[in-house]
């Protein structure tokens, strides 16, 4: 194991001239995987690490396992990964929750792309319909189950996806596709890359989708309101600029919209419109004292909602970054990093008040990789933040919180470690701990608004300056055992996760009432512990045949309050099976994935509170078949949710059957 960490730092300098091991995009992914057989992260330390050496419980899909799915959105590829729970609530509407801690607008996973978060802080929430990504040009999506603060930043308390394209240094990705489908369906993407020559390159995506949403029955106040068909659109561009041979510039900017139909934090379904716009620059230089890195960049979100009356939340999101990284000895790499990070959110086109909170983060944080011996290793992580927080704009008069007490400083530290012991040249052990830090968001800790829900009536919704940080800590045994005789690698992990100050809405009415009406706002309402494990088998035939069976178990205590507001007992599914396999001969490629989820009892919101809803356990099946006109060209037809027309899968309109044709040309 020593000898690869030295192998892999000597090739990350031998594939090109110079390159990053922090920044995704600048490793030579291509280069490294077929250096070592398998692939290749840097997400859990920023060094480059065999997958199967990494101290944390991470599954990488790589693009080969993206196409064979044949799908065109990152949730349904998610759902092949034994931890991870997707939750569906219209047809291009979705929520990705890790191991039974699932809800609408799960605030539990950091999600990435090429190492900038476009996780969106107004709700803690994911956009998974408003990526600016093409799903043609993603080299790896690399996922890592339990809290990961340390290494990835705050709200990174239940795990992280991390997308990284190709890179328009190393990668020649000049992909086109189109799609057509039931439910009138039609996408395209594109993406280009201009190289210039040993300067760097250039690297363009745009795409966009339309489709009708699902015609399943709804509750009657949601199919009241207009129910908006998705749409999405997207344009994005990577470049890396090579000043001499150890220094690099990197730019990136993105537009991406859509119209969407999901489940709010109440859990009610209402239509959204969502903008984002982001654009960023760095460096990276190698010096005598390591390699420096800059990172730095924007991300502003525009969201309109359908309430009444119309109501539009603006996020903007500032992070700043600097890094380095540096050995010391054979058998140390070092990771010290300064961050700075500006959130302010404001609601507009009330005619009560125009609430602005602004949250400044400092933190520091290091990583040490420690090469013991051949076969054994540790990394330890720490973050420390302070985060400091206050209101502008305005607020109504009689406010229950007044101005001044928004005024607010908290401090939180996060740290992970993880030991990982190389058995054999077959059998790999890891046991590692993480403590993470999700800060509330800032809907949680600053929205100020009347609501006016018609005939005189009112409810005075308020953020909680006081709210404290949740705070979750995971232990996980792992071990993985590869089968020569098999081609495959069995994998197996278990957890255990304690979760505490957990955070939900407080009912209506239950803090009391302002001269604007009851009080709707949010509280800390208690701790929950979960515990589990996953088991899998995965491997591929020389003669083509492929196959993955996997079995997750789960199961959550909650408190009281936290039973009787979130419910994530409920809504966890304590059985998961998986089966996939597939076929490639010639110019055709078959797959084929069944699942079989067991109950839940997942809460929404009703007529006047939330109650838990069952869902009855459900099989779903999803098949592929792809065929090479050319060396260039597939086409490909896939259906989703086969054996049936409807299928009932939560508490959420039911999902109908989706088939889809695709023709992909790669130049």
């Amino acid at each position: 194991m020593k000898k690869n960490l030295l192998l892999l730092s000597g090739a990350v300098m031998a594939v090109g001239s110079y390159s990053s091991p922090a920044r995704a995009q600048n490793v030579d992914y291509g280069s490294l995987e077929s250096l070592f057989g398998e692939s290749i992260t840097t997400s859990a330390t920023g060094t480059p690490q065999r997958a199967s050496e990494v101290a944390a419980n991470m599954t990488i899909i790589t693009a080969d396992d993206i196409r064979r799915t044949g799908s065109r959105n990152i949730p349904e590829i998610l759902s092949r990964v034994p931890g991870l729970d997707v939750l569906q609530e219209g047809a291009n509407t979705w929520d990705v929750g890790v191991r039974g801690y699932q809800q609408p607008y799960q605030p539990r996973l950091l999600v990435l792309i090429d190492g900038r978060q476009v996780f969106v802080d107004d709700y803690s929430r994911m956009n998974w319909d408003n990526l600016p990504v093409n799903i043609d040009d993603i080299r790896q999506i690399e996922v890592v189950k339990g809290a990961s603060s340390a290494l990835f930043g705050s709200n990174a308390t239940g795990g992280v996806v991390n997308i990284i394209t190709y890179s328009p240094l190393y990668d020649k990705s000049n992909v086109v596709s189109a799609t057509v489908g039931t439910q009138h369906e039609a996408t395209g993407d594109a993406t280009v890359t201009v190289p210039l020559n040993d300067k760097g390159g250039i690297k363009i995506s745009a795409g966009g989708l339309a489709m009708n949403e699902f015609d399943t029955a709804r509750r009657a106040t949601e199919a009241a309101t207009e129910v908006k068909n998705p749409y999405h659109r997207y344009a994005a561009q990577s470049s890396v600029f090579k000043i001499g041979s150890d220094f690099q510039i990197t730019t990136e900017a993105s537009y991406s919209d859509r119209n969407n139909n999901e489940a709010d934090f109440v859990s009610e379904l209402v239509p959204v419109k969502k903008t984002s716009y982001s654009a960023g620059a760095g460096f990276d230089w190698q010096t005598p004292y390591g390699l420096v890195k800059s990172n730095n960049y924007v991300n502003h979100y525009y969201l309109t909602t359908e309430y009444t009356p119309l109501i539009t939340d603006a996020s903007t999101l500032i992070v700043s970054q600097l890094e380095d990284q540096f050995k010391v000895g054979a058998d140390h790499v070092f990771r010290a990093l300064l961050e700075y990070r500006h959130k302010d959110f404001k609601t507009e086109n009330t005619p009560y008040e125009y609430p602005q909170l602004a949250e400044n983060t400092y933190a520091a944080s290091g990583t040490w990789l420690w090469q013991i011996s051949n076969r054994l290793s540790l990394t330890n992580a720490l973050r420390v933040e302070r985060n400091d927080m206050q209101m502008n704009g305005t607020l109504v008069s009689g406010s229950y919180y007044p101005q001044a007490a928004y005024g607010q400083t908290y401090n939180t530290v996060a740290a992970n470690a993880g030991l990982v012991y190389k058995a054999t040249d077959e059998d790999t052990l890891r046991a590692t701990y993480g403590r993470g830090v999700q800060d509330p968001s800032e809907i949680q800790s600053g929205f100020n608004n009347v609501l006016n829900l018609g005939g005189g009536y009112f409810i005075d919704a308020v953020g909680n300056p006081n709210l404290k940080p949740t705070v979750v800590e995971n232990y996980e045994l792992g071990y993985d055992r590869k089968l020569p005789e098999l081609f495959s690698t069995a994998r197996f992990s278990t957890y255990y996760e304690i979760n505490h100050d957990l955070i939900a809405s407080a009912p209506t009415g239950s803090l009391g009432s302002t001269i604007n009406g009851p009080l709707a706002g949010f509280i800390n309402v208690g701790g929950s512990e979960g515990w589990g494990g996953e088991i899998e088998l995965k491997g591929e035939h020389p003669d083509g045949l492929r196959w993955d069976a996997s079995y997750s178990y789960q199961t959550i205590r909650d408190a009281d309050m936290v039973r009787q507001t979130l419910d994530y007992a409920g809504s966890a599914p304590e059985h998961h099976f998986r089966l996939g396999a597939g076929y490639s001969t010639g110019p055709w490629e078959l797959d084929v994935n069944g699942q079989y989820v067991t109950s839940t009892d997942m809460m929404r919101e009703g007529t006047t509170t939330q109650a838990p809803v069952a869902t009855a356990a459900y099989g779903i099946v999803s098949g592929r078949v792809g065929y090479k006109l050319c060396d260039e060209v597939t086409l490909a037809a896939s259906m989703f949710n086969m054996t049936q027309q409807n299928l009932t899968t939560s508490p959420y309109p039911q999902i109908e059957r989706q088939a889809l044709l695709t023709l992909t040309g790669k130049f």
